[in-house]
């Protein structure tokens, strides 16, 4: 196992331990953890740490979550889904009233032609 994860690229290796771990992680911990499994030298941690936090920035699989949490983007699709669905049926549901109240009001002020106001009441 030790020799499949330091084939893995750092991108993969942190999603790996940020699913593993099941919520978001602090991206000093993770990155870490993922120069500990590749088995970085101490020398270079600074650099690496830059370099790991770069890529994960960059990654879609990735989002931060505030105060330098990051978590995996496939953990929040379904609140997002249906902020947007919601929304959407509200908007929907907003203009279709608004539709019909306007139609309503028109056909009250514009009888169709051949109809007297009071037969159309």
């Amino acid at each position: 196992m030790g020799e499949l994860v330091k084939q893995m690229s750092d991108v993969d290796l942190a999603c790996q331990v940020l699913a593993e771990n099941g919520s978001p992680m602090y991206f000093r911990d993770l990155i870490g953890k993922v120069l500990e499994g590749k088995g970085r030298p101490a020398a270079s941690m600074a650099h690496a740490m830059a370099e790991v936090h770069t890529q994960i920035n960059m990654d879609s699989r990735f989002v931060h979550v505030g105060k330098g949490m990051w978590g995996l983007t496939e953990w929040l699709p379904q609140r997002g889904i249906k902020v947007v669905e919601e929304t959407a049926a509200t908007v929907s549901s907003d203009s279709s009233l608004r539709r019909e109240k306007l139609l309503a009001e028109i056909q009250q002020d514009f009888p169709a032609p051949g109809v007297d106001a009071e037969e159309g009441e």
